[in-house]
């Protein structure tokens, strides 16, 4: 037993991964339980859903028993963790002022947040790109697909 790893510690990162994934679709079918699934001729509002558990589950489980040759879990080091919880927050705090200062502004400093300060590019570029992004899919999604889009306090 020199050099093999048993329980937890042995564990590969490919190998957890896959098996999250299927936990993940074990959710979903428990999930879809409550709707109908209907036939094949007559597929139910839980046909698809189903499907893609199954799915989900079996790629989960083939990635779960071929992922033997990856990194252990336990030694993976993550540099961009610090990044990735800094967007995690950003993300939070765009989705609590949507309802406060409406969709554009919202979504204009979110890109200016993160054009600007997280990718650090030009001044005019990230003026540019964050406000024609949100004024132009304010256009498409709120006025062409008639989603209604949270407004500001001010109208904007």
């Amino acid at each position: 037993m020199t050099g093999h790893k048993t329980g937890l510690r042995g564990i590969r990162s490919d190998q957890a991964s896959g098996l999250m994934l299927a936990v993940l679709a074990v959710y979903v079918w428990w999930l879809n339980r409550e709707f109908p699934v209907g036939t094949l001729a007559d597929p139910g509002p839980g046909y698809v859903p189903l499907l893609l558990a199954i799915a989900l589950g079996i790629i989960g489980l083939l990635v779960a028993v071929f992922g033997g040759r990856s990194i252990p879990l336990f030694n993976i080091r993550w540099p961009e963790a610090t990044r990735a919880v800094i967007i995690l927050v950003a993300c939070s705090v765009a989705a609590f002022a949507l309802e406060r200062i409406g969709y554009r502004l919202s979504i204009f400093a979110f890109l200016v947040f993160f054009i600007g300060v997280i990718e650090r590019k030009k001044l005019l570029a990230v003026v540019l790109v964050s406000g024609g992004f949100s004024l132009a899919s304010y256009y498409i999604i709120g006025d062409l697909l008639h989603v209604p889009l949270p407004v500001g306090p001010w109208g904007f």
